[in-house]
């Protein structure tokens, strides 16, 4: 039974072949790196965040989605930014591997609100390892006569507006709802990606000298489907440590927690799965390691945020 849910996960999330499906793979932790979800956020730090992120999903659930990224992006010229994501995602037999590069242009709205417009472009290659799948009739010319491997590109585009205490930003991932075609038979259908759209806010409170309060919302929509939505809370003491929880509605509860010390923050979060799958897993573990690169010639403008928790 197991087996058979993972290989119709693995065709929903890994090949896209149906539109409504999830195709873009989850990290609980991004309002610590939001340059994941909107290629806007390039460059709009006072430093160069170097991080590798590491997510192991629905564990307990034979080979289930797991995803390892790193991203890096700064600002070298004045009023731009440039950064890259790698990824790599794997579910069952299906394997998603790319590189985004993207490209920001920052204005100062008044004071310190800034208003940054970004544009990444991306190239994914997905791989399906037919050899790992079990067919009910092996003669399917649904899988068998398709080829093993397809490169496509995309593009991101997104507006981040932020300043001292808030941002909020909206993002389009998937801009050219590229196809994904596995298949050398004109009678079956090409499958495709999918525009997604995001939308993320978030504003800090401090209630005293070492307490800092930061609720933030993530609203991802894609059509045909229900909009999902996450609810975060993060707790930070001292600038040291922070504790944190968030809901994504018909999905999962998660806790994070982390330290950042100097240029070096640490992150870990994990998932309760609310859905079926909790029958069959004990929830998802998701790792992070960030240096906070800082510039050699650090000029005013970049006194915006000055680390993960500022």
């Amino acid at each position: 039974m197991k087996k058979h849910i993972l290989i119709g996960l693995s065709i929903l999330i890994g090949t896209a072949t149906f539109c409504n499906a999830q195709q873009i793979p989850h990290h609980s932790q991004y309002m610590f790196n939001d340059f994941f979800i909107n290629p806007a956020v390039a460059g709009t730090k006072s430093y160069q965040p170097i991080m590798v992120t590491a997510r192991n999903q629905w564990v307990g659930l034979s080979d289930a989605p797991t995803t390892q990224t790193m991203s890096f992006h700064g600002s070298w010229i004045n009023n731009m930014g440039l950064g890259l994501i790698i990824a790599n995602d794997v579910t069952g037999p299906a394997r998603q591997a790319g590189l985004q590069l993207a490209y920001s242009y920052h204005i100062l709205l008044k004071d310190e609100i800034y208003l940054s417009l970004g544009l990444s472009g991306s190239v994914t290659q997905h791989i399906l390892n037919k050899s790992t799948i079990d067919l009910d009739d092996p003669n399917d010319n649904a899988l068998l006569t398709g080829n093993n491997e397809t490169i496509v590109p995309d593009a991101s585009f997104g507006v981040y507006c932020y300043g001292k205490q808030f941002y909020f930003g909206i993002a389009a991932p998937q801009l050219f709802e590229s196809k994904v075609d596995f298949n050398t038979s004109d009678q079956l259908e090409t499958n495709s990606l999918t525009r997604h759209y995001y939308l993320h806010a978030g504003y800090k409170f401090k209630t005293g000298d070492d307490i800092e309060i930061e609720p933030s919302l993530l609203i991802k929509g894609i059509k045909n489907a229900p909009f999902q939505f996450d609810i975060n809370t993060k707790v930070i003491v001292k600038e040291f440590a922070w504790l944190g929880c968030s809901y994504r509605n018909m999905e999962s509860i998660v806790a994070l927690l982390g330290l950042e010390y100097k240029d070096i923050a640490l992150g870990y979060s994990y998932d309760f799965t609310l859905t079926s799958i909790k029958k069959y897993s004990t929830g998802s573990h998701e790792l992070f390691l960030a240096y906070l690169l800082p510039y050699k010639n650090n000029p005013a403008e970049k006194e915006k945020r000055k680390g993960l928790m500022n």
